[in-house]
């Protein structure tokens, strides 16, 4: 069982190399969103680290793509890692910034990945030069099948790399949790100003969870991308409420146009649901230790 997996894996893992260095000979160089998100998912499918892509927080990180901090690890991801790109790699690792601190006073561990193509090239003995064989070793070592199926599927979910997001679930729960933290959830609805602008709000939230962008502007994962069970719950559930508060709303219109008037017991029903959501959201916001507490006004 173990070795078709992972005769499987090599296959899979030759067909996505192929494919990336026929649209580099095409002039696309479009794959390195894809290989940084799948290596986030290779490392972790071995225990190594969990790594968090560091162009989410900085774009164009200097000398590293992801890194574990709490192990200490960090990751250079490339399609090819030549000598030049290595030397490149190091050099901009060990530099010093304007405080005397270079990124391996911070990391003991770096790892150049090489996804097609690994040159054999001395290095420093804190850095590793590695290819997918690399990881093909590792599991045949420890003969692990959960490991290896985890291996797989995230090779097999290149074809649809957006699920393989490289973002960290807790920065987007951040700012998703930022967006739900305004005056559409907050006020309740003696308060209320604008039931046009609460809608607006209540429909940005709902985009944001389901697409990861607000208006066409990509912001955070969306849930389909998320890995953390809990955060997944939350963010479905605050999909339900905002429903339930839209079908309220659009229940209480009249005629054609924006006027609503919406009697006692919705605007009790649509203010328990914002208490429901303001609840839920400094839970999983204290949970994971973000620093936002979401309270009502108007209570």
């Amino acid at each position: 069982m173990i070795d078709a997996l992972i005769r499987n894996l090599q296959a899979d893992i030759a067909l996505l190399q192929t494919y990336i260095v026929q649209r580099q000979k095409a002039g696309f160089h479009d794959m390195e969103r894809m290989l940084e998100a799948l290596s986030i998912h290779m490392f972790r499918a071995l225990s190594i680290g969990e790594l968090v892509n560091k162009n989410q927080l900085r774009v164009n990180f200097p000398a590293i793509d992801l890194a574990d901090d709490k192990k200490m690890i960090a990751v250079q991801v490339t399609s090819n890692a030549s000598p030049a790109k290595i030397d490149k790699t190091v050099q901009a690792f060990e530099t010093k910034n304007d405080a005397g601190v270079s990124l391996k006073d911070s990391y003991s561990t770096l790892y150049i990945f090489g996804f097609c193509k690994s040159s054999k090239h001395p290095v420093p003995n804190y850095c590793k030069v590695i290819d997918p064989s690399y990881f093909i070793g590792e599991l045949c070592d420890k003969a692990d099948e959960d490991k290896i199926q985890n291996m797989l599927n995230a090779v097999r979910r290149h074809q649809d790399y957006s699920s393989l997001h490289p973002w960290n679930d807790k920065d987007s729960l951040e700012i998703i949790l930022n967006t739900i933290n305004r005056n559409a959830i907050k006020h309740m609805m003696s308060c209320e100003g604008n039931i046009t602008d609460m809608t607006q709000g209540l429909r940005e939230i709902s985009e944001l969870i389901a697409k990861g962008a607000i208006r066409g502007k990509e912001r955070a994962k969306s849930i389909s991308d998320f890995d953390d069970q809990s955060m997944i719950k939350f963010l479905r559930d605050v999909m339900d409420a905002v429903s339930e508060i839209q079908a309220i709303v659009n229940k209480s219109k009249i005629g054609h146009g924006d006027f609503v008037a919406i009697d006692y017991a919705g605007m009790m029903k649509i203010d328990e649901l914002k208490v429901q959501i303001s609840k839920k959201s400094s839970e999983i916001a204290k949970l994971n230790q973000i620093d936002i507490e979401i309270s009502p006004k108007g209570f």
